[in-house]
């Protein structure tokens, strides 16, 4: 295959994608999961009100702030769907959240060129590869959640998306509400947990 048609098959791919991402604003879209989530064992009831929590940061998370605030701007809304209140000084609970976007190079294996700590570089500041199939996404979403007081772990979970969307700040918060889904019990079976990415944003679907 020529260089000329590869990078017009690259450029027909790029197209389909931008395609997709602009569909994707104005309408509803499915976003499924694969969520494993955990409660301490011998914990007491964690559901009931009020839920304030405060974010708590990694040492590398510290030493990329405007990254984490992005993240926990985008994750502020979800949380206050499950009803978590962010107030960090009457704080019961403590949350460490990580998320990643990671592209797929199908021709085997991962690669983190879009890795999401590059936030603020965008998705096509790479020249774009000369594949045959057009870019396929991996959302992932890590929390713990801890007692502020003695540092106990109440919960846990992690999901995982895959499909085509690049448009992070819409998908992110769907993987991160997947992932609360099950909140404050857990489900240490791997679950395919489905939300709607609506104009006014992310909806379990029942």
């Amino acid at each position: 295959m020529s260089s000329s048609v590869g990078l017009r098959r690259a450029w027909g791919w790029a197209s389909v994608a931008l395609v997709l991402l602009l569909s994707a604003c104005g309408t509803t879209r499915l976003i499924d999961s694969e969520v494993r989530s955990f409660r301490a064992a011998g914990t007491g009831p964690v559901n009931d009100a009020p839920l304030h929590y405060r974010f708590e940061r990694l040492p590398s998370q510290q030493a990329n702030t405007s990254v984490q605030d992005q993240i926990e701007a985008l994750a502020a809304p979800v949380l206050a769907q499950r009803g978590f209140v962010l107030d960090a000084a009457a704080a019961r609970f403590t949350l460490e959240l990580r998320m990643s976007l990671d592209t797929v190079n199908r021709t085997g294996g991962w690669r983190a060129d879009h890795h999401f700590f590059s936030f603020g570089t965008g998705l096509w500041s790479e020249p774009l590869a000369l594949t045959m199939q057009p870019p396929l996404y991996r959302y992932t979403v890590q929390l713990l959640l801890r007692d502020a007081a003695d540092k106990t772990v109440v919960f846990e979970s992690s999901a995982q998306h895959e499909g085509p969307w690049s448009d992070r700040d819409k998908v992110l918060p769907a993987v991160l509400l997947a992932a609360l889904r099950d909140y404050p019990n857990g489900t240490e079976n791997t679950q395919r947990v489905l939300v709607d990415v609506l104009p006014d944003g992310p909806r379990l679907r029942p």
